[in-house]
């Protein structure tokens, strides 16, 4: 399956992070049809959750964190609505698709030919899932996908 227009761009989750936590606006820079797909837009919501319930618990260790969230949902709750607000803000501000993921399968095949990790294997299978070429992203190892051009940002 072919994506409607030759100038898509791939939305990745270190560029919503970018956003998000250092507030570098790149899509303003964008032009074409912005993409993503949603497991960049879970790693984002999972991401932003920790980095707030970091700030309001002061926790460092990963694992303390998760337990604190999954003892407290009240409080995931409460820090989720507002990820989610800005993060769906976002989306429609910028009117950013986002597309279901590529099969396991596809994914399964980009891990062993590009030696990604399989969440960027997931999005580089989903890229070439529906033919988009281009990649917003400040991750380095899309760089050594062949079909993919990553975009100075």
């Amino acid at each position: 399956m072919k994506f409607m227009t030759e100038g898509a761009i791939f939305i990745d989750s270190s560029a919503f992070l970018s956003f998000f936590m250092e507030g570098i606006d790149l899509f303003q820079k964008l032009s074409g049809e912005l993409v993503t797909s949603v497991n960049v837009i879970e790693e984002v919501v999972y991401i932003l959750i920790k980095e707030k319930a970091r700030e309001i618990t002061k926790m460092d260790k990963h694992y303390d964190l998760l337990i604190y969230l999954r003892e407290n949902p009240e409080t995931t709750s409460k820090i989720a609505e507002e990820v989610i607000s800005d993060i769906s803000a976002i989306i429609d501000y910028f009117g950013i698709m986002v597309l279901p993921t590529a099969r396991y399968e596809e994914m399964f095949e980009i891990i062993k030919k590009y030696g990604l990790l399989p969440n960027d294997a997931l999005i580089a299978a989903t890229c070439k899932h529906y033919g988009i070429r281009k990649i917003a992203t400040f991750d380095e190892d899309f760089k050594r996908v062949d079909f993919l051009e990553v975009l100075e940002l």
